[in-house]
């Protein structure tokens, strides 16, 4: 078993992970990238008004999110990969924040995503705030357990 996927956590349980943890990971990341690129006009309503370029931000986050998502496939370059999407998540953790605390509803108009601020009713919005703490420690787990 590779190192940092046997450890005990509190209470008894183990922490054991799944061979295919690093895989999902990467498929996960890399297909959200490549939807940057098939869907840029939701991507680029979720980047802030406050941010400037919203496409070029869009496309690098994008590029970015593919080329981490792939290296975490390798072992040769999974570490760097997992702190590399690590850092990703903890740079665009702004932009769910303003989605949150703007209201921000991302709704089709004439056949393209368009942003709304203000009109986003429910909790969707605040849910994907902490959600992002979960996938930074499993992608922590996965840069301690590489080889």
């Amino acid at each position: 078993m590779r190192p940092g996927y046997s450890e005990r956590l509190p209470g008894g349980l183990t922490g054991a992970m799944s061979k295919w943890s690093p895989y999902v990971a990467g498929a996960l990341f890399t297909g959200a990238g490549v939807m940057h690129f098939a869907k840029p006009d939701f991507f680029e309503s979720i980047v802030p008004d406050w941010f400037p370029n919203a496409k070029l931000t869009n496309q690098v986050s994008g590029a970015a999110e593919i080329a981490l998502g792939l290296g975490m496939l390798s072992p040769r370059t999974r570490r760097v990969s997992a702190l590399g999407l690590i850092a990703l998540t903890a740079i665009v953790f702004p932009a769910n924040v303003d989605m949150a605390v703007n209201r921000v509803e991302v709704t089709p108009t004439d056949g393209r995503m368009t942003r709304k601020v203000g009109t986003a009713t429910g909790p969707q919005n605040w849910i994907r705030l902490p959600m992002q703490a979960p996938v930074m420690w499993w992608l922590w787990r996965e840069a301690n357990a590489a080889t």
